[in-house]
């Protein structure tokens, strides 16, 4: 989507842009952590269509695979500022993402790589876009599948979709849910109810905010303290902690403690940030974190961009 904010420090009625998008935050952030990232939707041929599709191109990111249609638009998200309520208007209602499904898009094209990632805000937008997240989920493949529910209840007006996150979950290899949407949605408290309720996945990654990260495989469930730091806005977290884990499971599957601390470290560069991607430590910076004894780890203070 195309996002217009309030620019902090300027006019009261002073906007900026900017881009966002579940899934194009995580291409970006892997693109940023030095993987070959693509980025699959529909945008419009105008302005705002142009403005999104050469942002996230700019960012290192594939775009060969969007599609361009005349006839809908580009999504638009309108938010306030901190001290206005950081209030959040979407206008996405028959926009051209929600063209999409099995019969416009690639299937084949985009299972054809190491990690495919999803979420419950792309099923949401249409019956097409939610036939396009389980073809992508169910059809055999290669690619690691992972699936974030990101719950957003302003786009399921309808009720809540708990049995057809269950669904779409139990397909996916990594799971990404966050305590308090399962708390939502499924009535859940703890974290291995969560565990218990998926029990396909191989990986089920349940976060719980600042507290940190319960992450369970078939064979042990590991936890991590989140970081700390100066916060500036959650926007982009958990997309940009999802990037952070898939990043460490390709290359240290069998490390847990990376993968949670890497989606960590990736999720602060977020929440320092005013926009939903941030920039990233330098790549020392960023190892030294991940190779910190449990007790240095437990005291640290995200360094902020830049940093080595």
């Amino acid at each position: 989507m195309l996002t217009l904010y309030r620019d902090p420090g300027t006019a009261a009625d002073a906007f900026a842009w900017d881009i966002c998008g579940a899934e194009s935050n995580v291409a970006l952030y892997c693109a940023a952590l030095g993987l070959r990232s693509a980025w699959v939707s529909r945008l419009d041929t105008g302005m705002a269509g142009s403005l999104v599709l050469d942002a996230v191109a700019a960012g290192g990111v594939d775009t060969s695979l969007v599609g361009l249609c005349e006839d809908a638009p580009t999504g638009l998200m309108l938010r306030d500022s901190p001290e206005r309520g950081q209030r959040v208007q979407y206008y996405r209602k028959g926009s051209a993402a929600s063209q999409m499904s099995p019969e416009t898009v690639l299937v084949e094209a985009c299972l054809d790589a190491r990690a495919v990632h999803l979420t419950g805000i792309t099923m949401a937008l249409s019956d097409g876009c939610r036939e396009l997240v389980m073809a992508l989920l169910s059809k055999p493949a290669g690619a690691v599948r992972s699936f974030d529910l990101n719950w957003r209840p302003a786009l399921w007006p309808d009720g809540l979709p708990g049995e057809l996150f269950l669904e779409a979950a139990n397909r996916a290899d990594v799971v990404f849910v966050g305590l308090d949407e399962a708390a939502a949605v499924w009535g859940f408290s703890e974290p291995s109810q969560v565990r218990s309720a998926l029990p396909r996945p191989q990986v089920v990654v349940v976060k719980d905010g600042a507290v940190g990260v319960h992450t369970f495989t078939a064979s042990e469930a590991h936890f991590e303290p989140a970081l700390r730091g100066p916060i500036v806005g959650p926007r982009g977290a958990g997309d940009a902690f999802a990037a952070g884990f898939l990043c460490g499971f390709l290359s240290h599957p069998e490390n847990l403690q990376r993968c949670q601390r890497l989606g960590h470290a990736v999720a602060m560069s977020a929440m320092v940030s005013e926009l939903d991607v941030g920039p990233l430590p330098d790549a020392s910076a960023m190892e030294a974190m991940l190779e910190a004894d449990a007790q240095t780890w437990g005291e640290l203070v995200y360094p902020g961009p830049g940093v080595g």
